[in-house]
């Protein structure tokens, strides 16, 4: 690994040094249920057990028919048809050897052709090709016994509401990948094509340091010059959210002995937070240099302090201290890290859009900046918070006293959280962040409704 180089480097130059310099273990895997499986990162490819639908069915409540028997009048009001209902069919019956379903059979009336009553979802008798509608009957709607007989007004096309075996998925498609994240939409998808448990990558073991003689926990009576160590809170929950188990966080002290003595050796991933600048209290890169750690300006605001390194076989990302610079540095470099640890692919955490600039904002030049933002629907206009210092991001209405509004292009509207704009030190903005806005290095002025790019948080 390097030491600390005098050029500053890109986010994605970092990125890509850091990829480079640090050796994660790979991780292993369980079977869980799909109810348990939210969440957690997809193993292995799956595959579709069987075709979806498995069987042809009924799109809607209605009669299952044949179209030959309305011979050349398809598609037309030329009715009515009478037909002698044979069968009864609801959702969860199995067609027979005969052609015909389970469920209460009958006699066929006379000469008529046959139809069988039949709900949605119900598998379609093998001699009928079509379902007319309960609405273009004279069959009695809700809850009702069988009719003997029914008319039909209108004559439906070959193949109309009907699901077709197979038409959504094929058995043995790939369905899902390895390396997707499971959410309530995938797991009812694998449910769907016969998984009741899936195999997914064990979650990363990380391990929260935040440094300083100053921090006090969270609730605690504050002593002259002391903080809240807010970013202990800050780092574990955003593991969690990115996939990962905090299993520890502490606080350290001012000194590399302290910072070298609280290394864990038993986890996957050590993310810190402080002592990474040009202090005289920097313990993280005093230890780190003396370890063959990598330290970084890289050309962003916030977050231009960086490093890096490996304590023993154990990965160590090394962030600033601020609580903004935490969150911004956690989302560009932490959390996709996480995410290649899991097997996700690196697009899943590099996710962006364009939007709309509601107010005019400026960018220290030379640093790509990642502003904290709020987002509103476009054509809103934005008024300020009762904190005069935040942006009120629930506001979609009333006279703006931050910025203005798009001219209904159908983009989003970024507007920045604080009045103070991307300080490394703003923490009351992270409540209200739900984006970064990114600004160019060689921008210094955003204007109102200029096209920027936004990373999700």
């Amino acid at each position: 690994m390097s030491s600390t180089s005098d050029r500053p480097l890109t986010p994605e130059d970092y990125w890509q040094l850091l990829v480079e310099n640090l050796a994660p273990q790979r991780l292993g895997t369980e079977v869980v249920s799909l109810a348990d499986s939210h969440g957690r990162t997809l193993a292995d490819d799956a595959h579709a057990t069987f075709s979806v639908p498995p069987f042809d069915n009924s799109a809607m409540d209605g009669f299952a028919v044949r179209g030959a028997d309305f011979g050349d009048d398809a598609g037309h009001d030329d009715g009515p048809w009478e037909f002698a209902v044979v069968a009864d069919i609801a959702a969860g019956h199995t067609p027979t050897a005969r052609g015909d379903v389970e469920g209460t059979a009958r006699e066929e009336v006379g000469q008529l052709p046959p139809a069988a009553r039949i709900m949605t979802g119900a598998p379609m008798p093998a001699w009928a090709d079509a379902v007319v509608p309960v609405e273009d009957t004279d069959a009695p709607r809700g809850a009702s016994a069988a009719p003997r007989t029914v008319t039909v007004h209108r004559a439906p096309k070959p193949g109309a509401n009907v699901r077709l075996a197979g038409e959504d998925i094929a058995a043995e498609d790939l369905v899902v990948s390895a390396g997707s994240v499971i959410s309530a939409r995938t797991a009812s998808t694998l449910a769907a094509i016969g998984y009741g448990e899936v195999e997914v990558v064990t979650r990363p073991r990380v391990a929260v340091l935040a440094t300083g003689a100053e921090l006090a926990a969270p609730g605690e009576q504050l002593s002259p010059g002391m903080i809240p160590d807010s970013n202990s809170t800050l780092l574990a929950l955003l593991v969690r959210e990115a996939g990962g188990q905090a299993v520890l966080a502490r606080t350290t002290g001012d000194t590399a002995a302290d910072f070298g003595a609280a290394l864990p050796t038993d986890v996957d991933l050590i993310v810190t937070s402080g002592g990474v600048s040009m202090g005289a209290f920097d313990p993280v890169k005093e230890y780190g240099l003396a370890h063959g750690w990598t330290f970084e300006k890289v050309a962003m605001q916030p977050g231009k302090p960086q490093g890096h390194g490996m304590a023993g076989s154990v990965p160590v990302i090394a962030l600033p201290g601020n609580p903004v610079s935490v969150a911004v540095s956690f989302r560009l470099f932490v959390r996709p890290f996480i995410g290649r640890l899991l097997g996700q692919p690196d697009s899943l955490a590099s996710t962006t859009r364009m939007a709309r600039a509601g107010p005019a904002w400026r960018s220290s030049p030379g640093r790509r900046q990642y502003l904290p933002g709020a987002l509103l629907p476009g054509g809103s206009t934005v008024r300020s918070s009762a904190n005069e210092n935040l942006v009120d991001e629930g506001s979609t209405h009333g006279d703006s006293t931050a910025g203005g509004s798009t001219d209904g292009d159908g983009y989003d509207v970024v507007v920045p959280v604080h009045r103070l704009g991307s300080g490394s030190h703003l923490a009351a903005s992270l409540h209200a962040a739900q984006v970064l806005a990114v600004v160019d290095a060689e921008v210094t002025e955003v204007k109102p409704g200029d096209l920027v790019q936004i990373i999700p948080l």
